[in-house]
């Protein structure tokens, strides 16, 4: 035990092993996934997921490879475990048509899945024997169609709200709404206090502990942010116990390289960035946290959460508000110390679900209402990947030694990111795909031009703004459209100009001659409500 403890205390070992893990990661990421489908009529797998929305269902089925059977008007009766044989149209997923928005292909290709099926049958072969699978839908199935229930205990967000979703997005607190540290501790004290309560003590409490985290772990799917609160707690536990001494910043290490070995396309993964980044922040600036006020302490926690996550944040979404550390003194207390716990409650008491509801219907409000507040929203023009690099650098430096002239160059850097689009003076066109219908950006003489906006009808109204519009125009440090030109009244050449003016800055709108048609009166109305010149 005293030749381990030695090894252990070595900082050089933790060191060399996150740099082999690294470069192993680099290799295992440039190998490229290759399908194994050799039959495109028909795939016979299992069961592993069910994402239900509204009346239609996306249905993940494993065999050597994933697929996701799309069926629509879903009402079979199947379970997680199932062994199913789809017959339907196989088709690959849609790579990103603009630059730098989604890419729906490789982001499925990450998790070893390269084709979708539109359904035409679905056979169930047989049912499920698998105590996992049986686990899960039991799990599922007392959960009911409550999306905060499967959001905090499956860490499934697919079934919140689209438009809830971005103002979790917007306000710069969706990271509360994933499975981690924070949630787990409190998963960890209760467990504790069953324990106590059950005279169970010592070491006995770390391995019952730790055989529950891991049996949630692998309920829940190995995420990466619920994989680093388990893996926290088992590897800062078992220093504790077994008197390692080992620094917390050599645990640290220890923890992402495991996470990276694992699964490496978690570098990919916005969550895992944000995740490792944040933490490895307030790992080493604990003793400036630690305050007795709590709210003291959680302003210190906002803002150096804020600072460290800043180059993830511009590099991913393209702009920074700079009020979410306000918001989180609000919203960090409100779901940690209220909704979370109540969460677990709710599962053990149903009627307290009518309660639960209440208070995520004002969570809903609040977080709706403030995602409306433009000031200091700031947008940052997408610059080379190494630029991102420099600003992690500058944030390192200042974490290991905090000095006011290394946070002036971060902000000066910051600064000319953000008049970048000014000084550029470059002129450029770029036709967006908008599926049917034409849309077209001009960018002149630092105007910019939007010829047309398309339109789709679907059960998502804003999904080519957000999906399309808003990271296009935020992606080139674009904060104002000079001139909305709309070509006619079709819906294919301006449905999206309603949303476009009440969600993104329109100077003038031009239309073309003649009479105007219902959905061009429609905009005028919102034109006229904005004071927007047309």
């Amino acid at each position: 035990m005293l030749k381990l403890r030695k090894i252990l205390l070595c900082n050089y070992i933790y060191i060399i092993l996150f740099i082999l893990v690294l470069i192993v990661t680099s290799i295992r990421l440039l190998i490229p996934n290759k399908s194994n489908i050799k039959n495109f009529k028909s795939f016979t797998g299992i069961i592993t997921k069910i994402e239900k929305k509204d009346t239609n269902a996306n249905i993940y089925i494993k065999n050597k490879e994933t697929v996701i059977a799309k069926i629509y008007k879903y009402d079979n009766n199947l379970c997680l475990g199932d062994k199913v044989e789809i017959k339907g149209n196989f088709y690959k997923p849609n790579s990103n048509t603009v630059n730098y928005l989604f890419n729906y292909k490789k982001y499925l290709q990450r998790k070893n899945i390269f084709y979708l099926i539109k359904v035409k049958s679905i056979k169930k072969i047989k049912s499920n024997t698998n105590i996992y699978y049986y686990l899960k839908q039991k799990l599922i199935n007392h959960l009911g169609n409550n999306p905060y229930l499967y959001t905090f205990l499956l860490g499934d967000k697919s079934l919140l709200n689209t438009n809830v979703k971005r103002s979790f997005q917007e306000n710069g607190i969706s990271h509360l709404f994933a499975i981690s540290g924070m949630h787990i501790s409190l998963i960890v004290s209760i467990i504790k206090i069953i324990l106590e309560k059950l005279r169970i003590k010592g070491e006995k409490v770390f391995k019952i502990t730790t055989i529950v985290l891991i049996s949630y772990l692998f309920l829940v799917g190995l995420s990466p942010s619920i994989l680093r609160g388990v893996l926290f707690y088992i590897l800062f536990s078992i220093n504790d116990i077994y008197y390692f001494y080992i620094k917390k910043i050599n645990l640290f290490l220890l923890i992402i390289s495991l996470s990276l070995l694992i699964d490496p396309n978690s570098v990919f993964d916005v969550g895992f960035l944000y995740s490792y980044t944040i933490s490895f922040s307030l790992l080493l600036l604990s003793d400036y946290l630690a305050s007795k006020n709590y709210f003291i302490s959680l302003l210190k926690v906002s803002l150096v959460s804020f600072f460290t996550s800043i180059p993830i944040t511009i590099y991913s979404f393209y702009q920074l508000n700079i009020l979410s550390i306000i918001y989180n003194l609000f919203f960090v207390p409100f779901v940690s110390l209220i909704i979370f716990p109540l969460t677990l409650l709710v599962i053990v008491f149903k009627p307290l679900e009518p309660i639960y509801n209440f208070l995520i219907s004002i969570l809903e409000y609040v977080s709706l209402q403030i995602s409306n507040i433009d000031i200091l929203k700031v947008t940052f023009k997408r610059l080379p990947f190494y630029i991102y690099i420099i600003y992690f650098l500058i944030v390192i430096l200042i974490i290991f030694k905090p000095k006011l002239k290394l946070f002036l160059l971060f902000i000066i850097l910051l600064f000319i990111h953000y008049l970048v689009p000014v000084i550029d003076e470059k002129n450029y066109l770029i036709y967006i795909d908008v599926g049917q219908g034409d849309s077209t950006l001009i960018h002149l003489n630092n105007k910019n031009i939007l010829l047309d906006t398309g339109g789709i009808k679907s059960i998502d109204d804003s999904y080519l703004l957000y999906n399309t519009y808003l990271p296009l125009l935020k992606s080139g440090g674009i904060r104002k459209i000079d001139y909305l030109i709309l070509t006619h009244g079709d819906f294919d050449h301006m449905g999206e100009a309603i949303n476009l003016v009440n969600n993104f800055k329109v100077d003038k709108a031009i239309f073309n001659c003649g009479k105007f048609n219902d959905l061009e009166k429609e905009l005028i109305k919102v034109l006229d409500k904005k004071k927007i010149k047309y």
